[in-house]
């Protein structure tokens, strides 16, 4: 039952740091407007959020993936397990904080959620394959 717990709660972090980088770019219309910066200037802003966040959040899943996960090959379900959570937090997003009616997104945002959707699979993986250890038995031929 705790490696389910743990399992769910590494899949649904993946899920929320996923959700926060593409809420910031769908939103620089909104961003723009709070803040009263020009979009250009949002645009880098975001930018850089998301390149540290990504940055901290492959440590942070890392280490928590040789804590918790290591040593199973259950935890590969957290290829698959991060998409629920994804969708559940687009739901109540969109349920809470609507977009307005007239906000467009322009055809370079939608490659680029698609796109980082589609390849977050692999992210997961290769934070797997950083966290599992090198074997110390050498091989003899």
């Amino acid at each position: 039952m705790k490696f389910f717990i743990k399992l769910n709660t590494i899949s649904a972090l993946y899920a929320l740091a996923l959700f926060i980088a593409i809420e910031l770019i769908i939103n620089v219309s909104h961003i723009s407007e709070l803040s009263g910066w020009e979009w250009d200037h949002v645009y880098i802003v975001i930018a850089v959020i998301n390149v540290i966040g990504l940055l901290l959040s492959t440590l942070i899943f890392i280490s928590l993936t040789k804590k918790w996960l290591l040593g199973t090959k259950n935890s590969y379900w957290t290829l698959i397990l991060w998409v629920p959570y994804f969708i559940l937090l687009f739901y109540f997003f969109t349920i809470f904080v609507p977009l307005n009616s007239g906000l467009m997104l322009f055809p370079r945002f939608s490659l680029l959620i698609f796109g980082s959707a589609l390849l977050f699979p692999v992210y997961i993986l290769f934070i797997h394959v950083l966290a599992t250890p090198l074997s110390t038995d050498e091989w003899h031929p």
